[in-house]
């Protein structure tokens, strides 16, 4: 049982008594003011230290497995960099398809613009001419008409 303090201090009282109050205060220091239940030995120092190490191993083991999967997720994010990387240079030669398309096709519209020209000039110089003739032919008749009615 635990000694409480009016039982310390009968205790040291009587220890003074009978050996004087210096011994009496050396050998209560050596007592300690709760029970002898409660003070640890080496073994569960030992026992202590033991469970402790276990514990850091754990949380050792844990980080390595953290360490792990963010080398695996690096691993993963490089991937996705690289499949990236080639969809861009993908784009790219897309890009370099569609502009020299374009080059193409505006050399197209460009000659086509030409043709268009040149048969709508045609066409208007049929035109006038087919117009002209029409005329003329219309004038021939009625000086023809004319000529026989008079």
């Amino acid at each position: 049982m635990a000694p409480d303090e009016r039982s310390r201090v009968e205790a040291s009282q009587a220890l003074s008594d009978q050996l004087g109050s210096a011994a009496a205060a050396a050998l209560m220091e050596c007592i300690p003011p709760f029970g002898w239940h409660e003070i640890a030995t080496k073994r569960d120092l030992d026992e202590l230290e033991r469970r402790i190490d276990l514990r850091f191993d754990a949380v050792e083991a844990r980080f390595a497995s953290i360490e792990a999967r963010f080398a695996s997720i690096e691993a993963r994010f490089a991937s996705i960099e690289a499949r990236f990387a080639s969809i861009e240079a993908r784009f790219e030669s897309i890009d370099a398809r569609f502009q020299a398309m374009e080059v193409s096709l505006l050399g197209v519209q460009g000659q086509l613009q030409g043709a268009l020209h040149a048969e709508a000039t045609r066409m208007i110089k049929w035109t006038v001419g087919a117009v002209f003739g029409g005329i003329t032919a219309v004038c021939v008749a009625a000086t023809t008409i004319a000529a026989l009615l008079g």
